[in-house]
């Protein structure tokens, strides 16, 4: 092994920990600064990065692994997962705005991507790679979401928010393409990874994928200023339209 997993695990706690502060000190320094905090979006995207912290501290202190017949199973990665995709999805939401049918369905295909990938962690055989394999096609299907149907659906304007948005979502895809590749290569799939290998790749995609996908949106905070006017309306909330005549999910700033 290069190191122990622990090792690891405390890197990524470490990291993440580090890139939560970006996202907080802008939210902080704007609030006192114009008086308009845009706290919805930095408030997603400090938790990208905290609950990811939190996970690693657990992974590093022992805590949330599940021994099962195929072996040991992180279970508190896959809740990081569960927690920090859909955040992930939710802010290129925010950017976006599509209809609360696109945005959602994107969630809930996500969601089946990391269900499957914990049933073929957890089972062996035949079953895991069927659940494997299903988690796969359900990842396309959220390929095709954000390269298709959430830019299709796109109801922002202005050319700094698509450049903004384009680049957080070209990372997201190229990044969280390699996951699955990893998965294959480590014990859970054809195990040519030794687990402290695995962690270290797992800690350095979410490092890129997370801090980088943080940093990179805190850097073009300046194109939340032209999202219009749409301050103030609540989670769930529609306004507007686009040229289909769906209604279109507007998270504004507090």
């Amino acid at each position: 092994m290069l190191v122990d997993t622990a090792v690891w695990a405390w890197i990524g706690a470490l990291a993440m920990g580090a890139g939560t502060v970006p996202p907080l000190w802008a939210w902080y320094s704007r609030s006192s600064a114009t008086g308009e905090s845009h706290a919805v979006y930095y408030g997603t995207l400090a938790g990208v990065t905290g609950v990811a912290a939190l996970a690693y501290l657990a992974m590093a202190l022992g805590v949330g692994t599940l021994s099962t017949a195929v072996g040991e199973l992180e279970v508190v990665r896959y809740v990081d997962w569960l927690v920090t995709t859909p955040l992930i999805l939710l802010y290129l939401g925010l950017l976006a705005r599509p209809s609360r049918r696109v945005l959602a369905g994107l969630i809930g295909v996500d969601v089946v991507v990391i269900a499957g990938g914990i049933t073929a962690a957890a089972t062996g055989g035949t079953v895991s790679w069927v659940a494997f394999g299903v988690a796969g096609a359900a990842y396309l299907a959220l390929v095709y979401g954000l390269l298709v149907s959430l830019p299709r659906s796109a109801s922002a304007a202005g050319d700094r928010v698509r450049a903004v948005f384009g680049t957080l979502r070209n990372i997201t895809v190229v990044l969280w393409t390699l996951y699955p590749v990893v998965w294959l290569l480590a014990p859970t799939g054809f195990g040519l990874l030794t687990p402290a290998t695995e962690m270290l790749v797992f800690v350095y995609l979410d490092i890129v994928s997370k801090v980088g996908f943080v940093v990179v949106a805190v850097a073009g905070a300046d194109a939340l200023d032209r999202l219009g006017a749409d301050r103030g309306v609540a989670v769930g909330d529609s306004v507007g339209g686009n040229a289909a005549g769906e209604r279109t999910t507007a998270l504004g700033d507090d």
